[in-house]
C-alpha cells in the first residue's frame, strides 16, 4: 500500500523539477521520499490546464483533489484569484471520480462563505463558492484547515511576500511562513451526489411585465418553476401592481431561490432568468422590454412603464 494508507497519491508542482529544486530547500529529498513510498510525482502541472499538463501516468479519475492555499502571481488583483479558482474547478471536475471531492484551503477571509469568522462584502472576497458552482460543484462542508497536524507530518508554509514588492523583486519568495490563522478548507462535491450545501447560495431577480387577459399567477409560477428545473423551488413575491392611463395592467415580482441542492452560480442564475423571460408569453405576460420579433407598439411607452424596474441579474450571498 502506498505510504502505508492503501491510497494512490499523486503530488504535483507548478514549477519544473529543476525550478522547484532551486527554489525550495529540501525539494529533491522530499520528491525522492515520496517516490520511494510509492507516490507519483509530476512537475510542471498547471492547475488551470490539468488535462494538458498532467503526464499520462498521473491522469485521473481521482477520489480527492486538494489545492492548498492557491494564489495567482498578480496577488493584488482579486479578479485574477477568482479566475484562477474558476479555471481550476472547471479542470479539476474533469479529473474527479463520480463520488470524489475537491478540497481548497484558503486564508482567512478569502473564500467569502458564511463559515468565515468575520463577514466581508462579496466583492472583497475570492467568491470560491460561486467559482465552484460554475463547474457544477456544491460546497458540502467547511472546516478549519488542519495546519498544525499537517506541520507535524512535515508540511511547511513558505512563500510569504512582504508589502511593497514591485518590479524586480516581485518574484522574491521568502522561507517565512504566511499567516494561516483562521484559514479554512472548503470541501466540494458534484451536485449529482445528492449532497445538501452547507451554506446555500441565495439568488433573487425582480421582473416587471404587462399582463394580458389570459394571465394567471399560477401559470406564471409554473413557468418559473419549469425554467429553474429539478431541485430548485422558486418563491414568488408580488412587489407592485400598476395600471397605465390607457388601462394596461402590469405587475412586478421578485423571484427568489435557495440553491441548497443545485450548483447555481451568478452567471447560471442569469441564464435561468433569461429562460423565464422567454417563456412568459405563453402565460399571458408581455415583458416590459420585448424580445426579438415584437412590434414596437407592443412595448410600454416611457410614461407607461410599471412603477418598479426589472433588475439586471441577481444578487447572491453565501
Amino acid at each position: 500500500a502506498n505510504l502505508g494508507s492503501g491510497c494512490r497519491i499523486t503530488a504535483t508542482t507548478f514549477e519544473t523539477e529543476a525550478d522547484h529544486s532551486s527554489r525550495f530547500v529540501g525539494s529533491a529529498a522530499a520528491v525522492a521520499g515520496l517516490r520511494a513510498a510509492g507516490a507519483r510525482v509530476a512537475h510542471g502541472v498547471d492547475a488551470t490546464e490539468l488535462a494538458g499538463t498532467l503526464p499520462n501516468y498521473a491522469q485521473g479519475p481521482f477520489d480527492r483533489i486538494i489545492f492548498q492555499f492557491p494564489q495567482h502571481p498578480e496577488r493584488r488583483k482579486i479578479n485574477k484569484h477568482r479566475e484562477l479558482l474558476r479555471l481550476f474547478f472547471t479542470n479539476a471536475v474533469e479529473q474527479l471520480g463520480a463520488h470524489g471531492e475537491i478540497l481548497v484551503s484558503l486564508c482567512k477571509g478569502q473564500g467569502g462563505t458564511a463559515a468565515e469568522a468575520a463577514e466581508k462584502r462579496g466583492k472583497d472576497t475570492w467568491q470560491v463558492q460561486d467559482a465552484a458552482a460554475e463547474a457544477g460543484l456544491i460546497l458540502r462542508s467547511v472546516q478549519p484547515c488542519p495546519v498544525a497536524p499537517l506541520a507535524a507530518l512535515g508540511y511547511e508554509r513558505t512563500g510569504f511576500r512582504g508589502q511593497g514588492l514591485r518590479g524586480s523583486n516581485a518574484e522574491v519568495y521568502q522561507d517565512k511562513a504566511f499567516n494561516s490563522d483562521g484559514s479554512l478548507t472548503h470541501i466540494f462535491c458534484r451536485e449529482s451526489s445528492g449532497a445538501v450545501a452547507a451554506f446555500p447560495l441565495h439568488w433573487s431577480h425582480d421582473i416587471s411585465f404587462w399582463t394580458l387577459e389570459a394571465f394567471r399567477e399560477e401559470d406564471f409560477h409554473h413557468v418559473v418553476t419549469e425554467a429553474c428545473g429539478v431541485g430548485v423551488e422558486p418563491v414568488l413575491t408580488l412587489l407592485d401592481q400598476y395600471v397605465s392611463p390607457e388601462g394596461r395592467r402590469a405587475r412586478t415580482y421578485r423571484i427568489a431561490v435557495c440553491a441548497d441542492k443545485r450548483a447555481i452560480s451568478r452567471s447560471s442564475w442569469q441564464r435561468l432568468c433569461e429562460s423565464m423571460r422567454q417563456r412568459m408569453a405563453a402565460v399571458g405576460a408581455a415583458p416590459r422590454q420585448g424580445g426579438e420579433g415584437r412590434h414596437e407598439e407592443e412595448q410600454p411607452r416611457r410614461e407607461e412603464r410599471p412603477a418598479s424596474e426589472a433588475s439586471c441579474g441577481g444578487e447572491g450571498r453565501s
